[in-house]
């Protein structure tokens, strides 16, 4: 299937986007997934943000299964391996979280209709700042060397 061939491993990606990734597939396992994946985030973050966490998560999810060009194939929540789609998600989110928004632009148009990727784009900043950016620097969760916030002047590459 298009998109589930394995791109990274989770151990690969900073962060944030590793989060992004389990994120993703739980909200795809259903009410089970969250189950087991909600205890977690409300441990890590508390009670108030793990709900804005798990809002945020549950709107982007539902526009990019909901809107997708094609079915997204997503692997295992225990699996090491990253699909190709799955690492779309998190860049997307990690890119709207950074404030990059042409840049989430662009990868939710490579993922949803052209009409919807602009609240696509605004729904994964929302689940991106929640769970890839609320604990880390913005190099963890972009898992770029010299990652800046938005406003930044410059980027750095090495």
């Amino acid at each position: 299937m298009r998109g589930g061939a394995p791109v990274a491993r989770l151990d690969d990606l900073g962060a944030g986007e590793a989060r992004v990734v389990q994120a993703f597939r739980h909200w795809c396992d259903g009410p089970q997934g969250l189950a087991t994946f909600g205890p977690a985030l409300k441990a890590r973050f508390g009670p108030r943000r793990a709900a804005a966490a798990l809002s945020g998560l549950d709107t982007c999810c539902r526009i990019v299964t909901g809107h997708a060009r094609r079915p997204l194939a997503r692997h295992s929540a225990n699996c090491p391996c990253v699909g190709g789609d799955e690492a779309a998600f998190a860049r997307l989110c990690a890119s709207a979280a950074a404030g990059e928004r042409e840049d989430a632009m662009l990868i939710a148009c490579l993922l949803v209709r052209a009409d919807m990727a602009g609240a696509l784009a605004a729904a994964a900043e929302v689940a991106g700042l929640a769970l890839a950016v609320c604990d880390t620097t913005p190099e963890e969760a972009t898992g770029r060397p010299g990652a800046q916030p938005r406003g930044a002047a410059g980027a750095r590459w090495h």
